[in-house]
């Protein structure tokens, strides 16, 4: 029979417990060490699948505005996407103080007159679709200097407004309206 001492006692139980509590700390540690990191991995990999998302966005942006053109002999007016994306054209509207305009040509007509020599007019309209750099000329105007005048002063006021409302493939929308390229937070029907 072997007669332990308390004091040896004491030790041999303090050094388990010593050696044990070790071990649960390190047992511990490693397992919060594995958690933090797996918590770490999970936010880098939303961060990347946001930043992913966004660049897919950005390589798909239309941006359209209004543009003109005056040469010696001819003047044009009219729309161009200057993103690097296509614009799916979802409404547009031609309006000059109250009244509405179904198009570029029913503009020129009511604010100057029918059947002007020398003119030209595209046509944009809903679900129409602009590639990108690609320019839509809405009117033309060819050696007729007073018709320029005219129709430069009719575009260049408050009362005239060419809105038009497009968005992307993804279907975020933009609006044009009195030149300035505004996002919209709902896209309309």
């Amino acid at each position: 029979m072997f007669l332990i001492d308390q004091n040896d006692f004491n030790y041999m139980a303090f050094g388990e417990l010593k050696k044990s509590a070790g071990k649960i700390n390190i047992e511990l540690l490693l397992g919060i060490s594995a958690t933090v990191l797996s918590l770490v991995a999970l936010i880098v990999s939303i961060f990347q699948t946001k930043i992913a998302r966004d660049q897919q966005h950005a390589a798909v942006w239309p941006y359209l505005q209004t543009y003109s053109s005056n040469t010696d002999k001819s003047f044009d007016w009219g729309i161009e996407n200057k993103g690097i994306g296509p614009a799916l054209v979802r409404k547009v509207e031609f309006t000059y103080d109250t009244i509405s305009y179904e198009g570029p040509r029913e503009f020129l007509w009511g604010r100057i007159g029918m059947n002007i020599k020398g003119t030209g007019f595209g046509w944009i309209s809903d679900k129409s679709v602009f590639k990108p750099g690609e320019i839509m000329s809405l009117i033309s105007v060819w050696e007729n200097d007073s018709i320029e005048q005219e129709l430069t002063k009719n575009l260049n006021t408050k009362l005239f407004n060419l809105r038009v409302i497009y968005s992307d493939v993804y279907g975020n929308c933009w609006q044009l309206d009195q030149g300035k390229t505004t996002e919209l937070s709902d896209c309309p029907d």
